[in-house]
């Protein structure tokens, strides 16, 4: 017990904390805006918000928000990157018990018997040994190697983490604009049925005129190709519409089975409309760094590459090792545990690097370099980052001016092809006003539907280039404002 009581007075020098070699890490110095644009401000609006409030109000009902959770929960993408934050949190686990001794069980038993031919010759015998006992080992952080892999390990977790909520972000955003653009093709497949019932019955119209001869044949033959145009347009949306349906399913991690059955009618939508007072929290633009989970995971591959270079520094020094071994043994199994039987052992193992051809060093200098590419590609991210921002407010903004201008242009042209139709039908004008009247209007329908998705699209943009997730991150960062 005294030999035990020795063994175990050693344990404290095990947690020996050791001298980091890992540099001083400082948050990169970025030069920032203090505002947005102020021809951009007045789209960011002070209102309180939380997610499911802003998609219901940009899509009108509650069929996004419903798709949304579908896909945060079956998408493939999704699933990946949180398998990838499992193992993280498990590396990191890993990491953090190297900072403990290992303790091992031993145990043995044998039964060996001499040779009378073997020198000394007719000592032929028998024994056996039996042995319990308790092994100890652990490695002494005394430059800091393990603190470098905690921190690494750490670090990597954060990013791999911060990596989740990206694509939580990503599959959000695309979900929401899928939606958006299958609004947008059933207002056009709509708008295209309309059209083609409108050109059907101006067609048989021609054809009463043409049988009393208040028409000529030409006016019927300029109807009849209006109407195969109208049609060929018509089915063109029809396919883009299930085409669209189809990948929206693949989005939100629908089975091949139900890929399968899906049918048009499946998914009803409303109609794209013009959101003028869709709230946006009121975000600085040194407030975006704290919420763009992409940057965020682009600071932690740094300070994990700032820790790795630790980690090669330390690899230039010598490493102790210590053993120890507290046990029994003895030559029969009954007198295991008797008095005199108990043995112990120590040991102390230095491997020390002498010449390596520049390995160790070598290490050192890619470590640094993988720093500053780190550093290199957090700046970029930012950069990406702000431009996101800047183009969804741009676009935003764009789309904005260009609804107006088509809604006039629209108005003009139901104008114009009721006073072509007008003059047609008093004999003032040939039939080929009519037509262009029509194919002008129903064009800028068209037209109009699209620079709505533009909008709508822009409105999504903005959210995801925001960070998103308003309540989500307000909660985390009070000095974000609704």
């Amino acid at each position: 017990m005294k030999k035990f009581i020795t063994i175990s007075s050693l344990v404290p020098i095990l947690f020996i904390a050791g001298c980091s070699q890992i540099p001083s890490y400082e948050h990169p110095k970025t030069e920032l805006p203090k505002t947005w644009p102020s021809e951009n401000a007045g789209l960011v609006l002070q209102m309180n918000v939380d997610d499911k409030s802003w998609w219901q109000q940009l899509s009108g009902d509650q069929s996004l928000q419903t798709l949304i959770d579908e896909a945060l929960e079956h998408n493939s993408d999704i699933a990946l990157a949180k398998l990838n934050l499992l193992q993280a949190q498990s590396l990191l686990k890993q990491s953090q018990s190297s900072r403990f001794p290992e303790i091992g069980l031993t145990a043995g038993l044998s039964r060996t018997q001499t040779s009378d031919e073997a020198y000394p010759q007719f000592t032929q015998t028998s024994y056996g040994n039996f042995s319990l006992g308790t092994l100890l080992s652990y490695e002494l952080d005394l430059w800091g190697k393990v603190d470098a892999l905690n921190q690494q390990a750490e670090a990597n977790l954060n990013a791999t983490q911060a990596d989740y909520q990206t694509v939580k972000l990503t599959v959000s955003a695309a979900v929401a604009n899928a939606y958006l653009n299958l609004m947008a093709l059933n207002q056009d497949v709509e708008l295209a049925e309309n059209t083609v019932q409108s050109r059907k019955e101006a067609l048989e119209l021609r054809q009463t005129q043409l049988e009393y001869g208040s028409v000529t044949p030409l006016s019927v033959h300029q109807a009849e190709a209006e109407l195969a145009s109208v049609e060929l347009a018509f089915n063109q949306q029809q396919v883009q519409r299930d085409l669209q349906l189809h990948a929206l399913a693949v989005l939100v991690g629908r089975s091949p089975k139900s890929l399968m059955t899906m049918s048009r009618e499946t998914l009803q939508t409303n109609k794209l409309t013009l959101i003028e007072s869709l709230p946006l929290p009121n975000i600085l633009p040194s407030e975006l760094l704290e919420r763009r989970p992409d940057i965020l995971a682009a600071e932690q591959r740094l300070i994990a590459a700032n820790a790795n270079i630790g980690l090669a520094k330390a690899a230039l020094f010598p490493s102790i090792s210590l053993t120890g071994l507290v046990g029994f043994q003895s030559e029969a199994l009954n007198r295991l545990f008797a008095a005199g039987s108990n043995n112990w052992n120590a040991s102390a193992d230095i491997n020390a690097p002498i010449f390596d051809y520049g390995r160790r060093q070598t290490n050192v200098e890619v470590s640094e370099i993988e720093k500053q590419a780190m550093l290199i590609q957090y700046q970029q991210t930012i950069r990406t980052a702000f431009k996101e921002v800047l183009d969804a407010m741009t676009q935003l903004e764009g789309s904005y001016k260009q609804l107006e201008a088509q809604q006039h242009q629209v108005t003009a042209l139901q104008q114009t092809l009721d006073l072509a139709q007008t003059r047609f039908d008093a004999g003032y004008s040939s039939y080929l006003e009519v037509l262009d009247a029509q194919r002008n209007l129903f064009s800028a329908e068209l037209s109009q539907v699209a620079v709505k998705l533009t909008y709508s699209t822009a409105l999504v943009n903005l959210y995801k280039a925001l960070g998103g997730n308003w309540e989500t991150q307000t909660a985390k960062n009070p000095s974000i404002k609704g």
